[in-house]
């Protein structure tokens, strides 16, 4: 009896281990404790287009920006300019994280019915005093060229902005320190011409660059919270050739070339880089409440040879631009966000004024022989002004006029004032 005891307990077991029960029913089933991953997210706003993993160690935003313009200059009897609408920029730009710690960008342009790569990198962040770049992106030299195109204060950023280099490919070490009290940024490059945007290198010879950007006042609460300054430099050299001679030309503020170098396809007639190239570039701003002032300064240094004649030659450039909120928001150098949303919104949005004056001049040794008298200043200076309509955060509306002079060589004939008016409509996000 104590035998036939002994299996019905040790079959009692079993049968709750196997799930079931002695009635011949199944035992109800235990709840799955297994951590189930969050799902992923799709996210749609005034941001662009998102997505997220549920751990959220992956994304993707993607966000684009349209600008069209109107381009109209007054008192231009001689018909050198051409009053024309045009899509300045229309751009996608993809953005994204890997593994909470690696983040890339894909950024391209297709106004002027033609694709151009503007980004394309990986940056590592190991602390947020050291992060590392690796691709093509923005050289970390112009105050202005560093802003993104959606919130500069005029249609077409300054004159010193001519003498930086645009984009470029190379490794870049970067970082910010003590809360944001000083930003630094130090690389390699291929080395691109003044103003340039390239993909591959023309010579051996590589670009060293560094930038340091200090705000001196963040932690206190006086006038002085948005003061920043700064300086970059470049060092490298360029090797040009007949057909691509590694020289820059330099615009108005109505995007008319007004300096140029002797170019015919020629060894005899072609100007074109010999040599070593250094950049200096002072710069910084100041923001407190609805005023805001950017200025900066810039001295590129080249090379030039046209056949036996040589000589190293300064260009130089600096401007002040200044904003002043009429609406009351607060001015900074990544814009400004109307609190009350414009039309279809519950306020007007926000207006501000601005105004700049600005100068690049080329060396005096470039003329006769390097340059193009024909068809080329020794400076441009300019002052413009205008209103900016934030009708929210994506949509924005300009307007500006900009007066430029020119100052010839010598004795050559001084080319006619340039008085552009520039009407922008933007939708960006």
């Amino acid at each position: 009896m104590l035998y036939i005891d002994k299996c019905l307990v040790a079959a009692t077991l079993l049968a709750a281990t196997a799930g079931a029960r002695l009635d011949g029913q199944a035992a109800p089933a235990r709840p799955d404790t297994t951590p189930r991953p969050a799902p992923p997210t799709v996210t749609a706003g005034e941001d662009g287009f998102g997505f997220r993993s549920g751990d959220g160690a992956f994304t993707l935003r993607v966000r684009g920006g349209v600008q069209y313009d109107g381009r109209f200059f007054a008192d231009d009897t001689a018909g050198a300019a051409v009053n024309t609408f045009q899509v300045r920029r229309a751009r996608a730009d993809f953005q994204g994280m890997m593994y909470s710690r690696y983040e890339y960008r894909l950024y391209l342009d297709v106004a002027n019915s033609q694709m151009e790569l503007l980004d394309a990198y990986v940056d590592a962040r190991v602390t947020p005093a050291l992060r590392v770049r690796a691709g093509k992106f923005k050289i970390p030299m112009g105050l202005e060229r560093l802003q993104t195109p959606w919130v500069v204060l005029f249609p077409e950023r300054g004159f010193p902005t001519a003498l930086v280099p645009n984009r470029d490919v190379g490794l870049q070490v970067h970082g910010v320190l003590g809360g944001g009290a000083l930003e630094y940024a130090a690389g390699i490059f291929n080395g691109v011409t003044d103003g340039a945007n390239q993909d591959v290198d023309a010579s051996d010879a590589k670009d060293v660059v560094g930038r340091v950007f200090v705000h001196p006042f963040r932690t206190t609460a006086g006038p002085l919270r948005g003061l920043g300054l700064g300086i970059a430099a470049s060092t490298g050299s360029q090797q040009g050739t007949s057909a691509a001679p590694l020289l820059p030309s330099f615009r108005t503020p109505g995007r008319e070339i007004f300096f140029r170098y002797r170019t015919d396809g020629t060894a005899a007639n072609t100007a074109i880089a010999d040599g070593g190239r250094t950049r200096l570039a002072p710069q910084g701003y100041w923001y407190w409440g609805p005023v805001g002032v950017l200025g900066e300064y810039t001295v590129s240094r080249q090379r030039v040879r046209r056949d036996a004649t040589e000589a190293e030659l300064k260009s130089t450039a600096w401007q002040v631009e200044g904003a002043y909120a009429l609406t009351g928001e607060a001015e900074s150098y990544r814009g400004i966000t109307p609190p009350r949303p414009g039309p279809g919104g519950a306020g007007r949005g926000a207006v501000e004024l601005v105004a700049r004056a600005q100068q690049l001049t080329v060396d005096d040794d470039a003329f006769p022989l390097l340059a193009d008298p024909a068809r080329s200043m020794r400076a441009a200076t300019s002052y413009g002004a205008g209103v900016n309509w934030y009708l929210n955060r994506a949509v924005r509306v300009l307007l500006a006029y900009e007066h430029t002079t020119f100052d010839p060589f010598g004795t050559a004939a001084a080319r006619p004032a340039e008085n552009a008016v520039i009407g922008r409509m933007q939708v960006a996000f």
